[in-house]
C-alpha cells in the first residue's frame, strides 16, 4: 500500500534531524506527528536490523556511562521511505529511537535520562543499515 502522505513529514524530521545542536525540535516532532500514527506504524514492517541494534547499545551505553545492551529492541522499517524507527529498554530506562537510511542520521531519547526527564543524542551508522563502520 503506497504511503505518498508520510514524504511531507518525514521530510520535515529529517531536515530538524540535522540541525546541528538542537535534537528535541527534532525527537518532539516525531513524538508529535508518528508516535500515535497507527498507519504510520502499521505500514511499517518489523525487522531484526542487528547492525542498528548494536550501534545503539554504543550509544546508550556511552550515555549512561556504561557497558549496556538494549532490552526487547523493537524494530520498525517503513521501507518504502527508508525510515526505521522502535523503542527498547535499557537499564530500567525507556529507549525511542528513529533513523532515515537517507541521511545516514538517527536520533535516540532516553527516558528518564540522567539529566532529567529524557536525554537525546543523534547518531550516525556510517555506513548505512546493512554495512556499518567498523570503530
Amino acid at each position: 500500500m503506497p504511503t505518498p502522505h508520510f514524504a511531507p513529514r518525514l521530510a520535515v524530521l529529517r531536515e530538524r534531524m540535522m540541525h546541528p545542536t538542537d535534537y528535541e525540535r527534532a525527537v518532539y516532532y516525531f513524538l508529535e506527528e508518528f508516535a500515535g500514527d497507527k498507519e504510520f506504524v502499521s505500514a511499517s514492517d518489523c525487522e531484526k536490523m542487528p547492525h542498528l541494534v548494536a550501534a545503539l547499545d554504543k550509544v546508550v551505553s556511552q550515555m549512561l556511562g556504561g557497558a549496556l545492551r538494549l532490552e526487547g529492541p523493537l524494530v520498525s522499517y517503513l521501507r518504502e521511505h527508508r525510515f526505521v524507527h522502535g523503542n527498547a529498554k535499557a537499564d530500567g530506562r525507556i529507549v525511542l529511537f528513529f533513523y532515515s537510511e537517507d541521511a545516514d542520521t538517527g536520533m535516540l531519547m532516553i527516558i528518564p535520562g540522567i539529566r532529567g526527564e529524557g536525554d537525546m543524542a543523534r547518531f550516525h551508522l556510517g555506513g548505512g543499515l546493512t554495512n556499518p563502520q567498523k570503530n
